[in-house]
């Protein structure tokens, strides 16, 4: 690596699941691209260039080198990503999933005036210049199946769930006072079967969702939280939720978590409001909410609705 990385560049560098890139691109140079490349570097990730296909060349010759490439590293197909501009190359990497036995690399498209709209790929760009490691990253964890790391707090590092959380959710929701404001878990088969349609659905098509907050230190659950949908009316409203262990809770683990997620709301997804529905017993939430800059939304009526609506403008 050519220079020294931050505390938060190493923890993000230990929880990468890329370990090389394959370029294939001729068409661009540019700062974009300079930068992109220097970034992997700098992460220890490296860049292997490909050769200029000839017309003798079949795109799966060029596939093999790639892969003879990464064979000499030491890395698997799985743990790659292509970058390429060819439709046909894309095409054919992207097959590589069905018949490999290592699943074959995932691939990044850049789509220029002559390409296709329906080539294959894990994700087509229009360019380098907001793509950065952590993008790459989450495309190949996408097609791995794997789940995304969302962000890092001081103390705390928030990720998509997997099934292999379960068993430690059911521990945090038998927590006392845990379930007072907020609804338990199905029954074992049904929330496995929930939660699998939640990774394939809620955060494949939004690319946020609940998530699960561990401490940074030790890998401990502290708790849930994030960004989910709920119907009002014809409305759908983004929501703030959150749910903080009973052995974290009064120690700022909820602001710290929280306080991340709304600048990641705003900054990474571009949401420009959310909501807090509260139940108006649940005191702490409450506070927490207000602290945090949410506001009442309407005025409450205790005898019409259970929840108390808040509002926060992230603009």
């Amino acid at each position: 690596m050519n220079k020294k990385l931050t505390k938060k560049q190493e923890m993000i560098r230990s929880q990468l699941m890329l370990r090389a890139v394959v370029w294939d691109i001729f068409k661009i140079k540019d700062e974009d691209e300079y930068r992109l490349k220097s970034e992997l570097e700098s992460f220890g990730v490296p860049v292997i260039q490909m050769q200029k296909q000839t017309e003798r060349n079949s795109s799966g010759e060029k596939y093999e080198r790639a892969a003879a490439c990464l064979v000499e590293l030491g890395i698997l197909e799985k743990e790659a990503l292509l970058i390429t501009e060819d439709n046909d190359m894309a095409d054919y990497a992207y097959r590589q999933r069905d018949t490999n036995g290592c699943y074959g690399m995932g691939v990044v498209c850049y789509e220029t005036e002559t390409s296709r709209n329906d080539v294959s790929a894990d994700m087509i760009v229009l360019g380098f210049e907001e793509i950065g490691i952590q993008f790459l990253d989450r495309v190949l964890k996408r097609r791995n199946g794997a789940p995304w790391n969302i962000l890092y707090t001081e103390r705390t590092m928030v990720r998509e769930i997997t099934l292999e959380d379960l068993d430690e959710l059911y521990a945090l929701y038998d927590g006392e006072g845990i379930t007072d404001y907020t609804e338990p878990l199905y029954e074992r088969q049904k929330e496995e079967a929930y939660t699998s349609s939640y990774i394939a659905y809620m955060y494949y098509y939004y690319g946020y969702g609940m998530w699960i907050v561990r401490d940074r230190k030790t890998g401990a659950l502290v708790g849930r939280a994030g960004i989910e949908h709920r119907d009002i009316g014809n409305e759908v409203l983004m929501e703030l939720g959150y749910l903080i262990g009973k052995q974290y809770q009064n120690k700022g683990y909820a602001t710290e978590v929280c306080e991340a997620i709304l600048a990641y709301a705003k900054e990474e997804i571009g949401i420009n409001e959310l909501h807090c529905f509260i139940h108006p017993d649940n005191h702490a939430s409450l506070h927490l909410a207000e602290k945090l800059g949410f506001q009442m939304a309407e005025q409450f009526d205790s005898e019409k609705e259970e929840l108390m609506h808040l509002r926060m403008h992230l603009r």
